[in-house]
């Protein structure tokens, strides 16, 4: 008997319109109205998920810390938790480390931080950003080193650096509960940063040889640290009772792309200088006309979105089948999404939830897109 996964599971908390498809050139009907980001959590806690994720993006509706706290605000304590990402470029660390200790100690243990170093310099520009790649990932190094600095030693501390300085800050009281750290990168530099001060390392959904040899990397520089990682994985998901369904629903996503936002994301690829979004550029470019990458693997997501542009996709049976085989090979944390996100994150929950979690034989409930006749 296959043992209850021990992986933590996390949703993603949709801070934009959202719809049915993607690439259209009309807005998603669904506006990210706090009464629907509250249901959303709600409704992803009732599925099984631990947390969600809070990306931060120029082109999101609402920026995602005050989102976040409203969003805390209005949900309960026993609601998953929020991973807020957060881009270093934005906020001196000192003052952003007070502000997510106040934030865990008004919610206990429903905070957690995702670093973004950013991968689009013309996005980042947006931001006032303008640094380099390189200039990006010394920032975040300080960046974390500050944060953990302030959030675990006595007050006052001090940091003095060309990038940061302060002079006996006093951080008080410290977090209720420790803040988990969650931080991305392909390149050396980046990986080296998430051996150094990382909780959890996270990786775009890629081939599973590809995610191997990250893997493997990555192990190399636990052992010269001494420290031992968690490691995440993000995707899409596409679930449905069967394969076939499933194909179907992909296809009807991406059904409605329009030509010209498919040309804007091909010509955003340009300005991109982040390692991560690189390869899932040229992974996402060697496909064939069915979009697999590997069998599971669905790249349709990346012909009308940026980050990552992957989905897992199959029967429940399949998708669980293709969770357990990364859990295999060291894989503790999952950050899953799919549109719309809240009817998604349910399904997600009544098809697959059982089948990790070690209840398969509860009754689960067969969704359709059709609409029952009424009795």
């Amino acid at each position: 008997m296959t043992q209850p996964s021990q992986s933590e599971f996390l949703w993603f908390l949709q801070l934009s319109r959202d719809g049915e498809y993607i690439g259209t050139r009309e807005r998603p009907p669904r506006k990210p109205t706090l009464p629907y980001i509250s249901s959303l959590i709600e409704t992803a806690g009732e599925a099984g998920f631990d947390a969600l994720l809070t990306a931060t993006n120029y082109h999101s509706e609402h920026e995602n810390y005050t989102a976040a706290v409203a969003a805390l605000a209005r949900t309960a304590a026993t609601d998953p938790a929020l991973l807020i990402a957060v881009r270093p470029g934005m906020f001196h660390p000192a003052m952003y480390a007070k502000m997510l200790a106040t934030l865990q100690n008004l919610f206990p243990g429903r905070v957690r931080l995702n670093i973004v170093t950013g991968s689009s310099p013309a996005e980042n520009a947006m931001y006032g950003d303008n640094e380099d790649h390189s200039r990006r990932y010394e920032r975040t190094r300080e960046f974390m080193t500050i944060l953990r600095q302030l959030w675990t030693q006595p007050p006052p501390q001090s940091f003095k650096s060309d990038l940061y300085s302060f002079e006996k800050a006093v951080l008080d009281p410290a977090p209720v509960q420790p803040i988990p750290l969650y931080f991305g990168g392909a390149s050396p530099v980046a990986q080296q940063i998430a051996a150094d001060l990382a909780d959890v390392y996270l990786m775009w959904g890629e081939r599973e040889d590809m995610l191997a040899e990250r893997m493997a990397q990555m192990r190399a520089l636990e052992a010269q640290t001494g420290r031992k990682l968690r490691y995440g994985l993000r995707t899409h998901v596409i679930v449905r009772e069967t394969e076939a369904k499933a194909r179907a629903a992909a296809e009807r996503l991406i059904s409605r792309v329009d030509p010209a936002v498919r040309a804007a994301f091909v010509a955003s690829y340009a300005h991109v200088d982040g390692v991560g979004q690189q390869r899932q550029i040229e992974m996402l470019s060697g496909v064939g006309e069915d979009l697999m990458v590997e069998p599971g693997l669905w790249a349709g997501v990346g012909m009308a979105r940026s980050g990552v542009g992957v989905a897992l996709i199959g029967s429940p049976e399949q998708v669980a089948a293709k969770i357990r085989r990364y859990e295999e090979m060291g894989f503790s944390s999952f950050i899953f999404s799919g549109y719309p996100h809240l009817e998604e994150s349910r399904r997600f929950g009544e098809l697959v939830m059982p089948l990790l979690k070690g209840k398969a034989e509860e009754l689960r409930v067969i969704h359709s897109d059709e609409v029952a006749p009424v009795a």
